[in-house]
Order: C-alpha cells, then structure tokens, then sequence
C-alpha cells in the first residue's frame, strides 16, 4: 500500500473513475475481514473506503494480507469500477477480477485473454475435472451437466482465446472483451444460476410434498354420507329373518 503524508492523513493511490486517472485517495474508514473457509480465502481481506483528493468521489478498495507485520497487497478499486462480484470461490473470483484489471485498468488484452482462461482452468478444478488437458476438462463439464449449449460453445471460444494470450499471439480488444463476457456468464451460470435454480427446485418439491399431504388428510377427515331417512328402516325390512326370528 502506497502512502504519503503521514503527519496530516492517510493517502494511497488509487484509480478515480471520475477523474479516470491514478489520484491520491484519502481513507474514511477501514474493516479487516477475517479468514473464510467456506469461499477458500485463507487469509484476512482488508476493505478501505477512500475518497479522491481531486474531486472527493468516494471509492471502496480492498487488498490482500501478504503474512508480514501490517503488510497489504497494493489495494484495487471494487467499487465502483471494479470488477463484477461472483459468488464463486475465492482462487476463482480472485483470477477472474485479476482479467478484468488487465483489460480495463492496464489495456493488457493478452493479459486479460490468459487471465481469461486461468479463470476458467480454476473453474473446471473446483467442479471436479480435475485430469487432462483443458479441452478434456470442458468436455467433462458438458459430460457431468455442468454446460451445455452455448455455455460450451463459450467455454471453448475462451479457451481458445486464453491460449493465443498464452502463447504470445496478439489478442484484439474485442476479442479480450468477448472472453471477460464469456466469463462472467460461466461464472453466473455454475456459481449463481444454478445454486438459485437448486433452491428453487428443492422448494418446490417441499410445496407439492405438503399439498399432497394436505389431500390425504383431508380424504381421512370427511365423513361418510348420511342415508337418507327411512333408508335403514327399508333396508332392514329386505333382509331374510334370522332363524332365531323365525323360531319366536
């Protein structure tokens, strides 16, 4: 983390969408996040929001602790010009926001064309195609009804392009653009759409399960029609005596 002028407040450095250049920011406030096992970030997270000393729009940073004393990744802009927030796993969010710097902040396109594909390498690893090169794990993913339709057809247009920004050729603007979009649609589809769509099933299936335990029990609560009057009486008269009748 960059700093200056300790004696009046704490400055950094930061992106100023605004002013659409690097400023000096000053910090507002500061949360440390702990460690969290359950998206696999092993390490605090620390969260700052600033505000730029040139035209006082307000921004939120965060960076990564680096396991010395007080020692902080530089910080990056998540808000608001930061990278779409996924609800996936922390290596996977962490790759993907890293593409999207390179694309919007360095105008890095093979960069963000590699990123791309690192993205979508650790995506494959977390659903379990964890065997063989990163075709065979895209076909696995179809295999097992991760993807399908479109969504492979995205996956490999981006595996496509991350080996061009892997092997050093040149990757067109559009090209690195058209692989974040492809990205992030992955990421909602495996991450958001599907986990929603999960929830939504399992809720459905509660409700009709109570619905028809509903029907039963009102089938066992109703009760069997009355005869009409002089129906009994009718019926008892068509019955043939009983022997012990006829014997009285």
């Amino acid at each position: 983390m960059t700093r200056t002028d300790p004696s009046a407040e704490t400055l950094l450095i930061a992106d100023c969408p605004v002013c659409r250049k690097k400023v000096l920011a000053a910090v507002r406030g500061e949360v440390v996040e702990p460690p969290d096992d359950d998206i696999g970030r092993e390490d605090p997270w620390r969260v700052l929001l600033v505000a730029c000393t040139l035209c006082q729009t307000a921004m939120v940073l965060a960076s990564a602790y680096l396991h010395g004393p007080d020692e902080w990744e530089s910080p990056e802009n998540v808000w608001p010009n930061g990278a779409p927030v996924v609800d996936a796993p922390y290596p996977v969010q962490r790759a993907f926001q890293e593409a999207y710097r390179c694309f919007y902040q360095a105008n890095a396109y093979s960069a963000t064309a590699t990123m791309a594909r690192r993205t979508l390498e650790l995506v494959c690893k977390d659903q379990g195609a964890t065997s063989g090169t990163l075709a065979k794990k895209i076909e696995w993913l179809q295999q097992n009804d991760k993807i399908e339709g479109r969504l492979l057809d995205w996956a490999t247009a981006l595996r496509f392009v991350g080996n061009d920004g892997a092997h050093g050729d040149a990757v067109k603007r559009q090209d690195a653009e058209d692989a974040l979009v492809f990205t992030e649609a992955l990421l909602e589809h495996i991450y958001v759409l599907t986990v929603q769509y999960e929830k939504f099933s399992e809720r459905r299936q509660k409700t009709e399960a109570r619905k028809a335990a509903h029907k039963v029990a009102a089938k066992k609560s109703v009760p069997a029609p009355a005869k009409p009057n002089g129906q009994g009486m009718a019926e008892a008269q068509d019955r043939p005596a009983t022997p012990a009748a006829v014997a009285s």
